[in-house]
């Protein structure tokens, strides 16, 4: 197995270890033994256990310390009666002055010489006595199943274990489940009828044992799974990683109060060039208080395909209020097929504790929805103006190099495309390009809710239409701008988030004009006889801001705009009579002072 193999499987098992420890198994026996605390002829506590009503040894010598030996010495004979233990099994051996009752190898009760002092014995017989004692409980008739959980509409089959005697019945109580005997086998089988707790009995001549039976639902079904779709030239592993989860979640489809997670195995996960396929496997696990769980790893087949991305005919704003005091929905709007949205979202967490930010797709047509996503995602940080920076950044970054990924939506479900945990205080701020691809119907919700570790596909249990539905949209959020710059000539200037785009809500104004992409064309003429160098450069016109400019396909970061203070972005030098056109996009960003404004001077 390589390393890499290696390192996947351990990452499975303790996935699977960690959010779905294996559960105690249980079983009924009608053999049970029981530990009560005596005095002795001294005064001075023991314990005694039993088998039924029938001594079988006590354990003297310590004190108090010899009633809870005897009861943890009770605890492993009820063990080994619920696994069938037969008397042969039952043995002795030697170990530093002690004589051990073994039972299957295993320790059950160990003699030393001052428990046997307490007997007016020996450690070698008084344990021989005690053994035998305990042969003869085994070697009476008794009977042992595991408590049974049986998925709705499947069977399962326990081996009846102990001394069976004579003829085997058994009986289900009530409709949710029928058991039969297979003799063949040794074994009971039962079959779900209806989900529900019961009792399952079984009895021979000589026992009659009464075994608790449920019947469950699993917690999730998988539904057969698309491929995952990612695009860009190549589609870095981050995207990829994206779209392999989303489409996995997508296929498993959890029952009311169920909860899952998702993992991909990203271990040596690298970009995927255009046209090319991969496979990635996933982690996926299901489970719920009334559930069976479920466990399953997949191979995501991943295809990196070109999708026309036209420029974005609507921009959505959810900033308002800008705190969020409270859980619950705070935007929406709508999607239609071949439409591409940007939606810009800046939140401050003002709760108190600890909530997610989502956004989620309602998938509210009758086919299943594949809604293209380009994202740039900043926070949580208490520096909204850092989290906004950030957000702009990577998706300046992502959108002009195509990255992205596809989220399948399934009929009547709700997909969370981003899910951001917020500690109290702090800012979550996000610009999304969402273009349906297919499907139809789709609305697009904020909301702040209580943190979950985990954020999967939920059934649409009832759709209200938001009364927050329409507002604060903003058409052709594109502004594209000319700008001319001729050596000895007066200087070239061009404002970013002057003059606010008008909304489509009657007065609302986008001041600042956040989420509003600039394309600006610059034209550098130097119609003199010797080279000329030309500085383009940025300052606030407003408060302290931060910037990202996209300079001919190159991502510049500006420093922290401050009032009076000039930041250069790029210089260049150009030849006598050179005519130099440059092409530059930026956008408002969230958590900064807008407007900003770009200068083209001498050096």
């Amino acid at each position: 197995m390589t390393r890499a193999a290696k390192l996947t499987a351990a990452l499975l098992a303790a996935l699977a270890v960690w959010f779905f420890p294996t559960p105690p198994a249980r079983a009924a026996s009608t053999l049970r033994f029981q530990a009560v605390r005596i005095l002795g002829p001294d005064g001075k506590p023991r314990g005694r256990v039993y088998a039924g009503g029938q001594s079988i040894f006590t354990l003297a010598g310590r004190g108090e310390r010899s009633v809870a030996d005897a009861q943890e010495v009770a605890r492993r004979l009820n063990a080994l009666a619920e696994a069938g233990l037969r008397a042969p099994e039952i043995s002795l051996r030697r170990a530093r002055g002690r004589s051990i009752i073994v039972a299957r190898g295993e320790r059950v009760l160990g003699v030393d010489r001052r428990m046997a002092r307490a007997h007016h014995s020996d450690p070698d017989r008084l344990a021989r006595a005690w053994a035998e004692n305990l042969r003869r409980a085994f070697a009476r008739p008794y009977l042992s199943l595991p408590a049974l959980v049986t998925p709705l509409g499947e069977a399962r089959s326990a081996r009846l274990l102990g001394n069976i005697a004579g003829e085997v019945k058994v009986r289900v109580e009530g409709p949710v489940a029928s058991a039969e005997w297979i003799p063949e086998t040794g074994s009971v089988r039962v079959l779900g009828h209806a989900v529900g707790e019961t009792t399952l009995e079984v009895s021979d001549r000589a026992s009659v044992l009464r075994v608790p039976l449920s019947v469950k639902k699993y917690a999730a079904r998988w539904i057969p799974l698309p491929a995952a779709e990612v695009t860009g030239d190549p589609a870095p592993a981050e995207a990829v990683a994206r779209a392999v989860k989303a489409c996995a979640a997508a296929s498993m489809v959890l029952e009311p109060g169920a909860w899952g997670r998702v993992t991909p195995i990203a271990e040596g996960l690298r970009p995927l060039a255009r046209g090319k396929t991969t496979r990635v496997p996933v982690f996926m696990a299901a489970a719920g208080d009334r559930y069976l769980a479920r466990r399953r790893r997949e191979q995501v087949v991943v295809r990196n395909e070109s999708v026309d991305l036209p420029p974005a005919e609507m921009l959505m704003v959810s900033n308002w209020p800008e705190k969020l005091t409270s859980h619950g929905l705070w935007f929406e709007g709508r999607l239609h097929e071949g439409e591409t949205i940007r939606l810009l979202y800046h939140h401050v967490n003002a709760t108190g504790a600890k909530a997610d930010l989502v956004v989620e797709l309602w998938n509210l047509g009758d086919e299943t929805a594949r809604v293209h996503v380009i994202e740039g995602i900043g926070g949580p940080s208490y520096d909204e103006a850092w989290a906004g920076h950030r957000a702009a950044k990577k998706f300046l970054q992502n959108q002009t190099a195509g990255v992205g990924w596809v989220a399948p939506v399934p009929v009547g479900r709700a997909a969370p495309i981003v899910a951001q945990t917020m500690p109290k205080g702090t800012v979550a701020s996000g610009v999304l390009e969402l273009r349906e691809l297919s499907g139809g119907a789709v609305s697009v919700r904020i909301y702040l809710a209580p943190h979950s570790p985990e954020r999967l596909p939920r059934a649409i249990d009832d759709y209200r239409e938001s009364p927050l539905l329409g507002q604060w949209h903003y058409a052709k959020p594109r502004r594209e701008v000319k700008a001319r710059y001729e050596v000895g000539g007066p200087w070239a200037f061009v404002t970013i988030g002057r003059n606010p785009s008008s909304g489509l809500v009657e007065g609302d104004e986008l001041r600042g004009n956040y989420g509003v992409i600039y394309d600006i064309e610059l034209e550098l003429v130097n119609p003199t006889a010797e080279e000329a160098r030309v500085a383009l450069t940025m300052e606030p016109a407003g408060g302290v801001a931060r910037a990202s400019v996209v300079i001919d396909g190159r991502l510049v970061e500006a420093a922290m705009l401050r009032r009076g203070v000039e930041v250069r972005l790029a210089e260049y030098r150009l030849a006598p009579g050179e005519v130099r056109r440059i092409g530059l996009k930026t956008m408002p960003q969230s958590g900064s002072n807008y407007p900003v404004r770009l200068a083209v001077r001498p050096e």
